[in-house]
């Protein structure tokens, strides 16, 4: 559908008539306008007015219903079909209510008897056409942005689901490998009550297994805290070095067992920022325990801080598989996963990076994420307001 004519330039309007006297009165009715907001032409044959039509370029039709051995009918139908792009007048020489009917009924604007044409009239049509017109393509515009924000609604939530029935899927895949070995470990405890050795091992294996799920359900916890808005922070000034200490100590385990070196960047000395330490400290514990899920064994992760403007800015680098290019802009969102193939581990719920974002911003810091590609490690980089 054309745009309407702009407020400062005249109305174009095309006349498709086989007769010249009627295109004179034609003429000479418009020129009765005061005004001169109109401007006519002529097309005097069922062909011409049909690459007119095609053309688009007028703002009005005024279409006569006899043209030769067809009609305007016939030519308002090829119109349409070739793509009409405004509102069409049709002109009979008599009250003709079928021809009137079908006229609307093909999507004319309006219909007019030549024997009792005025300037005014002709005028009044013109002008209901154009803000027909209007009304119509404001209509079909609104009508196509909805259509389209609900074909994006619906393809996000589309990945959502996907996402949640992957996510799902994990989950029940991550809670019950520990039931195996601490079924297993009970049993050599019920059966080895003579040799303690082997009693001691098997509480170390149930205890790191109860620890794992422990981990699980309190991420889901959190998660489920923070989409409530029930997640309660401790706000206090705090330095970032014994965040950063707190975080290595509790990934320092998940790192030894992946065989990986950790090295400590830069020099933090007393950099300060607001916020609770306890969840800054699972921020960066869940950013190192990524690190260790997606990096090979003999790899390298590092973490460090610096000052930047008002900001202390954290770093956590890795050597592992990377992250693909397709997935960095949703990494953060919660259930994404990178491709399990990357995955020397298997392991994870794709919520650790949701929770780091969530809790990042509620901190009023930003969280982002880098990557050259697979196989050629990533790189989080946290932005928190620093305190002086």
């Amino acid at each position: 559908m054309a745009n309407p004519p702009a407020p400062d330039r005249a109305v174009r309007v095309l006349l498709i008539d086989d007769d010249r006297d009627d295109y004179v009165l034609t003429r000479d009715l418009f020129g009765e306008i005061s005004g001169g907001r109109f401007q006519l032409d002529w097309a005097s044959d069922y062909e011409a007015g049909l690459d007119e039509l095609r053309k688009g370029e007028h703002d009005v039709y005024l279409l006569d219903f006899r043209l030769g051995k067809k009609s305007g009918l016939d030519l308002l139908d090829e119109a349409k079909a070739g793509g009409l792009s405004g509102p069409v007048i049709l002109l009979t020489g008599q009250s003709q209510w079928e021809v009137d009917l079908q006229a609307m009924q093909r999507g004319a604007a309006d219909f007019l008897e030549k024997e009792r044409l005025d300037a005014t009239l002709l005028e009044r049509s013109v002008r209901y056409a154009l803000q027909q017109h209007r009304y119509e393509a404001e209509l079909e515009r609104q009508v196509r942005e909805r259509t389209e924000e609900l074909a994006r609604v619906n393809e996000a939530l589309r990945e959502t689901d996907q996402r949640k029935d992957a996510f799902l899927a994990t989950l029940a895949h991550e809670l019950r490998n520990p039931l195996a070995p601490i079924r297993n470990a009970l049993e050599i405890m019920r059966v080895a009550s003579s040799r303690p050795e082997s009693i001691e091992r098997a509480r170390d294996i149930v205890e790191r297994q109860v620890g794992q799920m422990v981990r699980l359900i309190n991420d889901l916890l959190d998660v489920s805290r923070i989409t409530r808005g029930k997640l309660a922070l401790k706000m206090e000034p705090c330095g970032i070095n014994e965040i950063l200490d707190a975080a290595v100590e509790t990934s320092r385990p998940l790192l030894d067992e992946a065989g990986l070196s950790l090295d400590r960047l830069n020099g933090v000395g007393s950099l300060r920022v607001s916020g609770d330490r306890l969840r800054l400290a699972q921020v960066f514990a869940n950013l190192l325990n990524n690190s260790a899920k997606y990096t090979e064994p003999g790899g390298h992760v590092a973490i460090g801080a610096q000052r930047e403007g008002k900001h202390v800015v954290v770093q956590v680098r890795d050597t592992g598989v990377g992250i693909p290019r397709d997935v960095l802009p949703q990494v953060f969102e919660l259930f994404t996963q990178v491709d399990r193939t990357l995955n020397r581990s298997q392991g994870g719920l794709g919520i650790g990076l949701a929770l780091v974002k969530q809790i990042v911003s509620m901190h009023g810091g930003e969280v982002a994420a880098h990557s050259e590609g697979v196989g050629k490690g990533a790189e989080f980089i946290v932005r928190l307001p620093a305190v002086d």
